[in-house]
């Protein structure tokens, strides 16, 4: 017996689902038509699509990455733990962001919102190679992106036999920090010159004199410690360019490229 087709409105009811999320998910790949009017474009569904069609509908409320979502429709059941158990870092990290950022109001409105005390220090970084990697992320998740984009860098550095000769930077060439996609050049030191990497380069930094400060809280702050630096530098009469983090012992290390 042929099953009656069901509209693409009719299937969003009873999937719980809109009709501009289901050719979304179709566009992508996740959810596709059972048939597709090719002179009007109309896009019919069948009633054995509903149990799938519920699913997406369940993990779309999680609030998941197309990548992850489109993973755990066909994922073993030790890959959905891992998918849902990073999803859920993902998650605690966002919510840290956005406690922070309520904090940072409570402090306006109080009238507390000052620069920290910093101590800048300066010195001369010396010439280095460095494997590069740009990334781009929001607040929320930069974190994890950070520390994928090094893992990477690991990985490249190992499989092409270089020598990793310091700890990882990252250089932020706009001064936005955390102001919407925060554009990031994630580099780690090597003892030689590689080409044809890829979107993970090679390149030259020269020797280059900086300013610095030992941040004393977590990232989410960082915005204020870079601007207290950034106010330090240029009242001893230098100019702040571009500005990095590099991991410590005691903590992040915050600080500017002088011209």
């Amino acid at each position: 017996m042929t099953m009656k087709l069901l509209s693409i409105g009719q299937f969003a009811q009873l999937v719980g689902l809109s009709v501009s999320a289901l050719r979304f998910y179709a566009d992508s790949g996740v959810l596709l038509p059972a048939q597709v009017d090719q002179e009007s474009g109309y896009r019919y569904y069948l009633p054995t699509q509903i149990p799938l069609g519920q699913q997406v509908a369940a993990l779309r409320k999680l609030d998941l990455p197309l990548s992850d979502l489109s993973a755990l429709l066909v994922a073993a059941p030790v890959q959905v733990t891992a998918i849902l158990e990073r999803h859920e870092r993902r998650l605690l990290e966002q919510f840290e962001a956005r406690r922070q950022m309520l904090l940072d109001v409570g402090r306006v409105l109080e009238g507390q919102r000052a620069l920290p005390a910093v101590d800048a220090q300066y010195r001369q970084w010396p010439a280095q190679q460095v494997l590069s990697l740009t990334m781009s992320a929001e607040a929320e998740t930069f974190h994890a992106s950070y520390v994928h984009s090094v893992a990477q860098l690991h990985e490249q550095a190992q499989a092409t036999d270089v020598q990793i000769t310091g700890g990882d930077f990252g250089l932020y060439h706009s001064q936005e920090y955390f102001s919407g996609p925060l554009q990031t050049e994630v580099c780690l030191p090597v003892n030689r010159v590689l080409t044809g990497q890829g979107r993970i380069r090679c390149i030259h930094l020269p020797a280059v004199s900086v300013v610095c400060a030992l941040h004393p809280g977590t990232w989410h702050t960082f915005s204020a410690t870079f601007g207290a630096l950034y106010l330090a530098a240029s009242q001893a009469g230098h100019q702040p360019e571009t500005s990095y983090t590099l991991g410590t012992p005691d903590g992040t290390e915050l600080g500017f490229f002088l011209n």
